[in-house]
């Protein structure tokens, strides 16, 4: 059973990084990519959900704008504030966990070299 859920996990990290390589998932902040070997800290992670959580949340405000009566609209840093904490979780948890986790492998091999 452990084996059956190590592989699942090792599959799921293969899939996440293969996410995490592609330039286009990154665009337009590729300058906040790490070298493959280098890890991906919280301060990297929360400046992409920052930015991302930002753009993510002003479009919300945008549709809330559209949509709703004045009275029932929040105030316009709430989704940001709550989109850019949303993605640090996802991210933190799935693609820096991942990320890591290899970056530790890449620097391993590179010391016993």
């Amino acid at each position: 059973m452990h084996r059956f859920f190590t592989r699942r996990a090792n599959e799921l990290e293969e899939i996440l990084n293969a996410v995490n390589d592609h330039d286009g998932q990154w665009w337009p902040f590729v300058f906040l990519r790490p070298e493959p070997e280098e890890r991906m800290t919280s301060i990297r992670v929360a400046a992409l959900a920052l930015l991302l959580g930002f753009f993510f949340g002003m479009l919300a405000n945008v549709a809330v704008a559209l949509t709703a009566m004045p009275s029932t609209r929040p105030h316009v840093l709430v989704f940001p504030l709550f989109t850019a904490l949303g993605f640090f979780a996802l991210f933190r948890t799935t693609f820096a966990y991942s990320w890591n986790r290899r970056a530790e492998r890449l620097r391993a091999r590179s010391d016993a070299e």
